[in-house]
């Protein structure tokens, strides 16, 4: 491009600017030259008319008879008659003659005739002085022709100068300042993002070719920017189907986490991704973690050729996505977790999809998920069998440790009655029947403790709400005040631990209200710098030691539970009165951290 524009503006300056400088030298020259050439003629001018005036004084001294005054005058005129200013003059050739003309008559016609009483004097001053003026006149001519061309030359070169200015003014705006203006205007439109202008500058100069340039780069930043605007637009589609992905991905995770334990909709889950990938033929096997067949077939209402109508499993298993080679349209993604197969994930598609496509990241993800939300289950429903069997395990604990026990001790009561019954003892059956009857009335008691036990739950709420329901039941049973400091809501404790700490406060309540015989309990539940959890249930009777009678099933119990969460039960007498049941532990979150 910029071997077609070899022309230059500061040529065009230049020559401008040299011209008029051109133009002003020659005129200032000139100008010298002539006012070189007339810087004598005023001295001329007055010498040449001096001679004149000598002329009168010769023919008056002459006349008068003055002879030393004639002759003074004579030589006076004689000296500026051959005064070198003549010779330096540069007149023209009348001036020359004229002056020679006025030398000859002075030394052959004049000056001979100098006499008093002479009749030709009068008649050769006169000539004399027609002479003189003569060359005074040809001399202020000259002086005057060389100041008339002066003036010409000058107004000569201002008429040059202004028609050189107007050209080149004009021209200055065909080059320069119109070009600049339309650049100008580009460049501000250029900025605010108008891509569409262009700039046409004729010429070979700098100009032509920075608009050339101009437009080469407009045109180029429109091509970039329609790509850009092309690129912007499909990276925005892009962001929409991803948005809409990460949303159906939230969404279905919400969903299996909400409602483990419960039916999920997994028609709703397979229609929407149907919807969000636009592949309508995808089916959904669920299988069990050891079954071989599905329990559940899934599939969207528009297929027509279904997978699994051959009822053959075996082609669906494996642990990765994988094509069926019976029918390459068939994408599988098994529904593993664990190593454990939950069954599979089948899209068929006409197109078989890329493998780093965003349906099939999206498929893979999905089928991830319903394999995590399976195995969630499972092992939910593994944990709540293990709950069960510990929770009936305990049971079992408890009836041995108790009721059992008491019906043990009541057999053996039997036995003694029934033997002094077969001995005629009968005066010995009295204090047993006696036992029998404190038997009967201890496991009845102790079976409402347990059925009391078994039946407590700590709600939905927490551990606070559960504490909060005991003391009001325990209120209206008795006359006891209840006050709870409860400081570890910030304190994750583990639902057994939670069931722990409950039975643990019931018992000793229920122990201040049956044997202190005080007024007031204080229940405080707090948290230590080393994360070790403190229950304290204290109160204002009349303390451990003075206790007549005391529940040493229920002291078992506590104690038992106290070993479940590894802590320590420490009962004493407390400090102004009464008795103080301290529970400490470290819960085991607190351990694991």
């Amino acid at each position: 491009m910029k071997k077609r524009f070899l022309g230059s503006v500061m040529f065009h300056i230049t020559l401008s600017l040299s011209s008029i400088i051109a133009i002003a030298i020659m005129t200032m020259f000139a100008s010298y030259w002539i006012t070189e050439q007339a810087d004598i003629d005023a001295y001329a001018i007055n010498v040449g008319g001096s001679l004149r005036m000598q002329t009168y004084q010769i023919g008056f001294y002459t006349n008068t008879g003055l002879t030393d005054e004639a002759e003074k005058a004579t030589l006076l005129f004689e000296k500026k008659l051959d005064s070198p200013i003549f010779s330096q003059l540069r007149q023209s050739t009348d001036v020359i003659s004229v002056l020679n003309d006025l030398k000859l008559f002075w030394y052959e016609e004049l000056k001979p005739n100098l006499s008093q009483n002479n009749p030709l004097l009068t008649q050769h001053l006169a000539t004399q002085v027609l002479l003189a003026n003569k060359m005074v006149t040809l001399l202020q001519n000259n002086a005057e022709h060389r100041i008339v061309l002066l003036r010409t030359i000058q107004l000569v070169a201002v008429f040059i100068t202004l028609i050189l200015g107007v050209l080149i003014f004009y021209l200055m705006k065909l080059w320069i300042q119109t070009p600049m203006a339309q650049l100008t205007q580009a460049a501000h439109a250029i900025g605010k993002g108008d891509f569409t202008q262009r700039v046409h500058v004729k010429g070979d100069d700098e100009l032509a070719l920075l608009a050339a340039t101009l437009n080469h780069t407009c045109d180029a930043i429109a091509a970039m920017y329609g790509q850009l605007e092309k690129r912007v637009q499909e990276q925005t589609q892009e962001l929409k189907r991803n948005n809409k992905a990460l949303l159906f991905l939230f969404s279905t995770v919400r969903t299996m986490l909400e409602k483990q334990g419960h039916k999920i909709d997994y028609q709703k889950l397979l229609d929407q991704l149907t919807e969000l990938i636009n592949i309508q033929n995808i089916e959904l096997c669920l299988m069990t973690a050891h079954g071989e067949t599905p329990y559940l077939h899934l599939h969207n209402q528009q297929m027509k050729d279904h997978l699994c109508v051959a009822k053959n499993c075996n082609i669906c298993f494996g642990d990765a996505v994988f094509t069926n080679i019976e029918k390459p349209d068939n994408t599988l993604y098994p529904l593993v977790y664990n190593n454990i197969n939950y069954g599979v994930l089948v899209v068929s598609n006409d197109q078989t999809m890329s493998t780093h496509s965003w349906q099939n990241q999206l498929v893979q993800s999905v089928a991830d998920q319903i394999a995590l939300s399976l195995n969630l289950a499972d092992q939910h429903n593994k944990e709540r069998r293990i709950a069960l069997l510990q929770e009936r395990t305990v049971i079992a604990r408890e009836l041995h440790d108790s009721l059992a026990q008491a019906l043990s001790y009541l057999k053996i009561q039997v036995t003694r009655l029934d033997f002094s019954q077969k001995k005629l003892q009968y005066d010995q059956q009295q204090p047993i029947i006696d036992e029998l009857r404190l038997g009967l009335d201890s496991a009845y008691r102790q079976l409402r403790e347990l059925l009391t036990t078994f039946r407590l739950k700590v709600l939905d709420e927490g551990l606070y709400p559960a504490l909060n329901k005991t003391l009001e039941l325990l209120t209206e049973q008795s006359d006891m005040h209840f006050s709870l400091n409860f400081a570890i809501q910030q304190v994750p404790l583990s639902p057994m631990e939670e069931i722990h700490l409950l039975q643990i406060a019931r018992e000793a309540c229920q122990n201040t209200v049956h044997h202190s015989q005080g007024r007031n309990v204080w229940i405080d539940v707090k948290q230590t710098h080393t994360n070790t959890v403190v229950l304290t249930i204290s109160d204002d009777g009349i303390g451990i030691t003075k206790t007549a009678k005391l529940n040493h099933y229920g002291m078992a119990i506590m104690q038992e539970r106290a070993k479940q969460l590894n802590g320590e039960l420490n009962i004493s007498d407390r400090l102004g009165g009464g008795t103080e049941v301290m529970l400490t532990f470290t819960p085991q979150n607190s351990t694991a951290q």
